[in-house]
């Protein structure tokens, strides 16, 4: 259980298959929780099986992000909403891939800690949960430019916490590696059979509900303990390696 002074939640991505695992088991917690997702059709169909609050919205958009939230008693908040883009190398990424990544795992996070960040301080309590990658701190082929925003987002968490130091507010970034969500479809243009057979079935997958166990088990730590990033990977999966080109002779 959490504790009895965390009583509200913000998760963004909240319709994805990360995201509802995490607001059912906030929610089973007896947290006010509002899911935030521009997927209307999966918010609704949330709130009718949990009556939780919902907002269907564009987080890249600061105005509508402050007029939802802004001044709002909010004690957690999980930035979960992220976009993956289809496969390309760093040189080739087409601009409006490049800002769509920008606009949502970077500036979309940053409008909702910039709306609820002060209330936090005011109170002194609150913690905010970043999503990260594995991605993030480790080259990867095929997804660089994703790499990059969430290499962001890892540099991010860590200024937050020296932005926030002398208060109770805590910040933790998780750091995913390969989980069965579904967004690896996004990879081969949205095909979401193609998506599960290349990246999911050939291989041993973490599943949404892992994440969301670990996201509980980040907000459930006493308060004066912040975990600051957590990593984590399915056990058949390493990250890193070096590549070597045979030269000819």
């Amino acid at each position: 259980m959490l504790g009895k002074e965390l009583k509200s939640a913000i998760v963004t991505g909240g319709s994805g298959g990360i995201g509802s695992q995490i607001v059912r088991l906030l929610h089973a917690d007896g947290i006010h929780v509002i899911a935030v997702s521009p997927e209307r059709e999966k918010l609704e169909a949330l709130e009718a099986e949990l009556g939780i609050e919902i907002h269907c919205m564009d987080i890249a958009d600061d105005a509508v992000v402050s007029t939802a939230f802004a001044g709002r008693e909010t004690d957690i908040l999980v930035n979960c909403a992220g976009v993956l883009g289809p496969m390309t190398k760093m040189h080739e990424t087409p601009p409006d891939i490049a800002n769509t990544l920008v606009a949502v795992n970077l500036v979309g996070m940053l409008n909702l800690v910039r709306a609820v960040t002060p209330g936090m301080v005011e109170r002194n309590r609150g913690h905010i949960v970043n999503f990260g990658s594995a991605a993030g701190v480790y080259p990867i082929l095929g997804e660089p430019f994703y790499a990059a925003t969430k290499a962001g987002v890892h540099m991010f968490c860590q200024n937050l916490r020296m932005d926030l130091f002398g208060s109770d507010v805590r910040v933790s970034e998780i750091l995913p590696g390969r989980v069965a969500s579904g967004m690896h479809a996004e990879l081969v243009g949205g095909d979401k059979e193609q998506g599960d057979r290349q990246f999911y079935a050939p291989y041993e997958c973490l599943e949404p509900v892992d994440i969301a166990n670990a996201v509980h088990y980040v907000l459930s730590a006493p308060a004066h303990v912040d975990i600051t990033h957590m990593e984590i990977m399915p056990t058949r999966q390493v990250m890193g390696g070096a590549r070597f080109l045979e030269t000819e002779r």
